[in-house]
């Protein structure tokens, strides 16, 4: 099937909060309150698609970026026909590349050009009536290998053997605080679990010579990668002599924002392993590009995720539609936003989740939930 134009004629949008008492802890910052954009998008011909912005931080970034879509990215999309639904993002990245730079918010702007990409992939699949990774790829995965994200050190001895009789298999500690700190934490994930998959994430606490004196170190714990040990917007030069001094792969992705500073990354041999995050920046196509890049490379996709269920359920049949032998991410905290928001199966199996075979993303929030959670919202329709 040809893929059709696409007339988005109305915007829906909802800010969600949930103050949680277990939420992540990272050398960034915790995170007490669990938040999310949701964009629903609604066609000409009766059709619909949902995605998701990033709204990790601040804690009412949710809000600004409400604003920020109803005032001047929501009109841009509206009665504006896009000639198929994965031009959609970019189109609306040149008509909107001289306000972005005025304004001099990337971020949010990128994060909400990602949802709008994720809404019209879900409104395309849903159009054809088959799933979001089959729009994708002829044979997806049927399971996506998953790793079990940040579960907060304080609860790690009763956490982590509950994650393992839940069926996981992988795991991802925070480090990146003082030294001995991260050296006995380490040291009870292996003491705990000696035979999970190990991966660790310093969420850019490292100048780039002490990144190097702790990769030498953490080869005592055999993590499978580091990620983020020093700031994304190191030069790749940076990167690059970081990882031809480490036995240990190095990830990163969630902080890069650009099709070319990936590729770059790969192709300089910086980064072994990418991470794409489907609602931070790229949306599907991004992800998607990034991830078959990889892979042609000798690279590794692992996409990040810490988001809401609807986010989730996308990044799933996106990790399905790339295959190989990369893992999501999956939140190990609370977050009602993830498991109450609507229908959404979260069961892992041999370190595994099954891929929904449902339309789209396979995944609709729930009405009830959905304006229980929301601390706001707005509407905007077509002339």
């Amino acid at each position: 099937m040809q893929d059709q134009a696409i007339t988005v004629e109305r915007i829906e949008a909802y800010a969600l909060s949930s103050a949680v008492v277990n939420g992540p802890r990272s050398s960034l910052a915790p995170m007490p309150t669990r938040n999310g954009l949701l964009i629903k998008l609604c066609d000409a011909e009766g059709g619909w698609g949902w995605g998701e912005a990033w709204c990790n931080f601040p804690p009412r970034g949710n809000l600004a970026k409400l604003l920020l879509l109803e005032d001047v990215i929501g009109p841009a999309l509206l009665d504006s026909p896009v000639a198929a639904w994965d031009q959609g993002r970019r189109s609306l990245e040149g008509r909107l590349a001289r306000m972005e730079i005025h304004t001099g918010e990337q971020g949010p702007f990128s994060h909400l050009l990602a949802a709008i990409d994720l809404a019209l992939a879900d409104l395309a699949a849903r159009r054809r009536g088959i799933s979001l990774a089959r729009l994708l790829a002829e044979r997806p995965l049927a399971r996506v290998p998953v790793y079990a994200s940040s579960p907060a050190p304080e609860r790690l001895d009763s956490a982590l053997p509950d994650l393992l009789a839940a069926g996981h298999t992988a795991v991802k500690v925070k480090i990146g605080y003082d030294w001995d700190a991260d050296s006995s934490l380490l040291d009870r994930v292996r003491r705990i679990a000696p035979e999970v998959e190990l991966y660790v994430d310093a969420n850019q606490a490292w100048a780039p010579d002490i990144a190097a004196d702790r990769l030498q170190a953490l080869r005592d714990w055999q993590p499978r990668f580091v990620e983020e040990p020093m700031r994304a917007d190191r030069p790749i030069e940076d990167w690059s002599t970081l990882a031809a001094s480490s036995q240990i792969p190095l990830a990163a992705g969630e902080n890069i924002l650009s099709t070319q500073r990936f590729a770059h990354m790969v192709e300089a041999r910086a980064l072994r392993v990418v991470q794409p995050d489907v609602i931070k920046w790229g949306g599907v196509t991004g992800a998607m590009a990034v991830g078959r890049h990889a892979q042609r490379n000798g690279a590794r996709c692992f996409l990040h995720y810490m988001g809401t269920g609807l986010g989730l359920a996308a990044s799933v049949q996106v990790m399905a539609a790339l295959g190989g032998d990369g893992y999501l991410e999956l939140d190990a905290n609370d977050n009602p936003l993830r498991t109450d928001l609507g229908d959404i199966d979260l069961t892992v199996g041999d370190g595994a989740l099954r891929v929904s075979e449902a339309p789209g993303i396979g995944f609709v929030p729930d009405p009830g939930r959905l304006a229980a959670l929301a601390v706001g919202s707005c509407v905007l329709t077509g002339s």
